[in-house]
Order: C-alpha cells, then structure tokens, then sequence
C-alpha cells in the first residue's frame, strides 16, 4: 500500500478524521525516518540552520557560499540516504548503515562545495543523486514494477509531507497576524519569515524523510477499477501518448524534408528533439504498469516508441556535432551530446531486448550517465577545459599576453571567438589551463569571470578599441579607524568597473559612464558622479600620503559614503574602474 485510499477499497471517512490519521501518519513515519536516517537528519537541521542564520544576518558567507552550502548539505543528504538504501534493502544492520551514511554524506557534500575546485560539476552530481535516491534500493535486484511502486510512494509521500506543513504554517501566519490585529501586537516580519524558513528547511523535509518506504517489494494493485491507475491511464492514453505519437510524425516528416533538400538542421532543433526525447521517455516511464489499460494510442506507443526516437536521435546528433566540430564543447553541447547517447542506449535496447528496457533501465542510464559527467576526465569540466584551451591557443600569437601585444593585431571575428572561448573556459573554471596568457591566473577571492574580463583585457580583446589606462591613483587611509557616523552598514572593498559587475554579499554594482548603479538586496539606485567627485578622486598624484577622502553621493532618497582606495582612469580621462569602501543605512534600501 503506498498511503491512505490509494487503493479505493476503503469506506468513506470525515474530512476532520482523514485529516488526524495523516498528520498522525506523517509523525509516526518521522519518528520512524530518524532511527533509519539520523546522518541525513543532522544535515537537514544544520541546511535549516544556515538558512535561518542567513536570514538573521548572522551567518556572514554572501549569497553564493550560502547557496554553495545548502546545496551541498543537500547532496550530502542525498548521498546518504540513497547509500543507506543500498544496505538497508540487504539486510545489513543499523550500524552498518550509519557508517555508509556518514561516508557518503561527507563525500558527496566536499565534492559539492569544493565543486568546480576539485574539477566536479556540482548541477549534474546532484540531478543524478535525486535520482538515485528511488533507484538505489533496486541496483541488482527487485524488476520494473516494483521501482514504480516504491518511487511513487516517495513522490505521494513528498507531496503529503509539504502540503501539511504548508496548511500548518499558513494556519500559523493567520493565527499570528489575527493576534497581533486584535491585541495590537508587533508580531515582526521577521517571525514570520522565520516560521516558514524552518517549516520548509527542517519540518517538511523530515516529514517526506519519514514517508521513505520501509519494505521494497510492493506493488501497485493494476486493474481498472483502481481509481489511481484509472485516472493516470486516461490521462497517459487520451492526453500524453496521441500528443507525442503526433509531434514524433512531425518530427520524421522534418527529417525525410532535409534528406530530399539537403538543407543542414536549423538551430532550433536541438531543443525541440531535446523536448520530444525526454517526453518521450517519461511517458514510457509513467506508464509502466498500465501500458495494457490506456486505450489504443497507449498500445500504440508502447510497441513503437523506441523506433520514434531513431530519426529524432540522428538529426541531433547531426546538429550535435556541427556545432561541437565548429564551436568545440561547452557545457550546453556537452549535455546535448550525452542526452543522445542517453536516448541511443535507452532506444537501442528496447528494440534489441525489450524485456531489459523497463522503467528502472530508463531511469538508470541517465542517472548513470549524469554522474560520470560530473567528474574525471570523462566529465564535463575536463572536457569542456581541454576543448576550449586548445582552441583558444589556437587563435592566440604564442607571445600573447606580453609586452608586445600582438593579440591585438587580431580582426573582430577573432577576438569574438577569443572571448567566446575564455568564457566557456570560466563556466568550468579551467582557465589555468591558460595561465601563461595571463600574469595573475589565480588570485585568490577572484572570481573566475573576474578572472576572465582581466585576461581580456590583458590580451585587448575588446569588442571595440583597446582599453588604454592613462593614470592609477591609489589612496592609502591614515589611521588604524574608520569613521562610520551616520551609516549602519559598511560593504569592504569593491571594485567598480565599466566592464562588468562586483558583488559583495547583497552589494552589487557596476560603473556606466559617470553613473554608479548600486543594487543592495533587491532595491536599485542610480548614483551620479558630478565633477566635484572627479576632482576628489584626480586631485592626488601617484600613491598619495593624505587620508583617503569620503565621497557622499545621493539618490532616490538614499545616501552612501564612498571611502576610495583606488581610481583608474582611461586615456580620455574617463574613470573605469573606482575600487573602496561603501557606507550605507539598511533602513534606506528595505533590509
């Protein structure tokens, strides 16, 4: 049985009492997921930590090494509960299983945070171990129907979970409002905020950790007078299956056009096969043990779904590989290369051993697949980095990068195409391997796109004419303190720039022409450097021995101080780069 009614047999029950015997349900099972999985626990309580520290201002990391830690608590999660499953479904005792977990949280949590550092694509490790989490109790063992069953019961077991603890949480909200309307209480934003964080970063998840099935041999009861099974065969049968048996027409009349003109894919045709493959697959996964009850379409596409995706898969691969052989991988062409290799397999043992290409097989292979691409130099970042270097190398003078500067001597195409190579080469964070190009390849706290403008600028690769720096003025502060009056909030070191954007935590900002645009958290503001400012950051030569001066700039009912450390001016005396301090009041921008 995989939850209440899911059988229709049972009679009809009040709303009050469905209602108690699923929260009562949803506890027991929690209790129930916390001698099973305390590892995975642990993470979900300090996931639901962090945030709610981040959300107080008391976890000082910035927006990206927050978002770097939650998701890598949440493969680390992954990873232990798809471990434990492993061993669980064995017959292996509780100690065992908490060593797996703690060996497998800790691993796949390090290879997501240090992520692109350790040459891991941290997206496709994390895509594969949500998928592995059903499939790990069913590696060697068990068959197609029975993996249906126990992944739908996640599937139903995760939804129940969040959809109570969404009812509990509103009811919260609305309790807590309507006391603070009638007794003209400040019950603070803040509270509230708090209330949800933690309903959906510890309560839900633990909720959904305790629906985890516990036996790995049920099956679903298949006959048309189960309701469930009925209402997903008409939807599969008279919505899903005609709608994809249509679009796989359209597509093999595309295809039979450009054999009879000879006219190549046009650009389109990636995501649109992209699109027909994975519906096209999903619906096969769906439909697994009702292929027999959803009607003729659903017949149909059961005995020749594999020979729809041939052509699709060929005219793919054919764009595939136009744009690899011309342009080399990136991340995008690397994805679109393995979902053809994905689609291939899957296809050619359908039609080779149709027995074999159940569900499980069809989820397996991406999975699979995903999590080699993740790391190793089979992997993404691997061949990405070698693809693009060796490119760029190409196109770049063997003296690039020096005091001659013949990089640019390069026509516009040129440097396009080196841009457009460095880039892809920043996605992966493989710029090192191009590091003889550039006189500061790895300065630490750089981000790699910051990286990558400098080495653009370094080898003139402008679009337009080579940035020309005619005088740098660095102010040194006098004094160990700062004064702060006025101010609440204080963002160190930025560096502005007319090239591209810096952030710090919430601050982010960018130099257009003699505007400072200045975004802090979700509030924007256009701040005008008048001549006086120029005056200020010009008037001193070289390294200058006076205090740094602070620059008050006003707009939109908003003002900032600027502490400056560094001024870069262009040859036309333009400023192009402002690197300092900012001061600002947290009331004035909505934090």
């Amino acid at each position: 049985m995989i939850g209440p009614n899911v059988d229709g047999i049972e009679p009809p029950m009040r709303p009050m009492r469905r209602l108690k015997r699923v929260l009562g349900s949803l506890v027991m099972r929690t209790g129930t997921g916390v001698s099973r999985f305390p590892i995975v626990i642990l993470l979900i309580a300090l996931a639901s930590l962090a945030a709610n520290l981040e959300m107080a201002d008391g976890l000082d990391l910035g927006d990206t090494s927050f978002l770097r830690l939650e998701a890598a608590l949440f493969a680390g999660a992954l990873g232990a509960i798809a471990g434990a499953l492993v061993f669980e479904v064995r017959g292996y005792g509780l100690v065992i299983r908490y060593i797996v977990q703690t060996a497998a949280a800790g691993l796949f949590s390090l290879a997501v945070w240090f992520g692109l550092e350790w040459a891991i694509y941290p997206p496709a490790l994390i895509f594969g171990l949500v998928f592995a989490v059903p499939l790990a109790p069913f590696v060697g063992r068990g068959d197609a129907d029975v993996f249906w069953t126990f992944s739908l019961s996640i599937i139903v077991g995760i939804l129940l979970a969040f959809t109570a603890v969404l009812v509990f949480v509103l009811g919260l909200l609305a309790i807590i409002e309507m006391v603070a309307f009638l007794f003209d209480v400040d019950a603070g934003s803040g509270l509230q905020r708090h209330i949800l964080t933690t309903g959906f970063t510890l309560i839900g998840p633990l909720f959904a950790l305790g629906r985890i099935p516990a036996r790995f041999d049920e099956r679903i009861r298949v006959d048309e007078g189960h309701q469930f099974v009925r209402s997903v065969a008409l939807l599969a049968g008279w919505v899903s299956a005609p709608l994809i048996l249509v679009s796989g027409i359209v597509l093999h009349l595309y295809g039979l056009k450009i054999l009879g003109t000879g006219d190549v894919p046009r650009g389109e045709i990636g995501w649109i096969v992209s699109v027909f493959v994975v519906l096209t697959l999903s619906l096969r996964v769906v439909c697994e043990p009702i292929r027999t009850l959803g009607g003729k379409a659903l017949a149909l596409f059961d005995r020749i779904w594999p020979y729809t995706l041939v052509l699709p898969l060929a005219l793919l691969a054919y764009a595939a590989w136009l744009r690899i052989e011309s342009e080399g991988f990136t991340i995008e062409r690397y994805y679109l290369a393995l979902l053809v290799l994905t689609g291939t397999i899957i296809a050619g043992m359908a039609i080779a051993v149709p027995r074999r290409a159940g569900a499980r097989f069809i989820v397996g292979v991406p999975v699979g697949l995903a999590i080699l691409s993740s790391f190793g130099p089979q992997g993404v970042v691997d061949t990405v980095g070698r693809s693009q270097s060796i490119r760029l190398e190409a196109i770049l003078p063997s003296d690039a990068g020096d005091e001659t500067d013949n990089a640019g001597e390069l026509d516009p195409a040129q440097k396009a195409e080196a841009r457009s190579r460095i880039y892809a080469l920043a996605q992966v964070d493989q710029l090192d391997r191009v590091s003889r190009f550039a006189d500061d390849p790895a300065s630490p706290g750089r981000s790699a796109y910051d990286r990558a403008n400098a080495l653009i600028d370094r080898l003139s690769l402008r679009a337009g004419p080579a940035r020309s720096v005619d005088r740098t003025v660095v102010f040194e502060r006098q004094g160990d303190s700062l004064d702060i009056a006025g101010y609440d909030r204080l963002a160190m070191s930025l560096v502005f720039s007319t090239f591209s954007d810096t952030s710090a935590g919430l601050v982010t900002g960018r130099l257009q022409g003699t505007v400072l645009v200045l975004r802090i958290g979700t509030q924007e503001a256009r701040f005008v450097l008048d001549p006086e400012v120029f005056d200020a950051l010009g008037s001193y030569p070289g390294k200058a021995s006076a205090a740094r001066p602070s620059i008050i700039l006003r707009a939109s009912g908003r003002t900032i101080g600027i502490v400056p450390s560094k001024a870069i001016f262009d040859g036309t005396g333009r400023l192009i780069e402002l690197s300092g301090d900012v001061l600002f009041r947290n009331a004035e921008w909505g934090q």
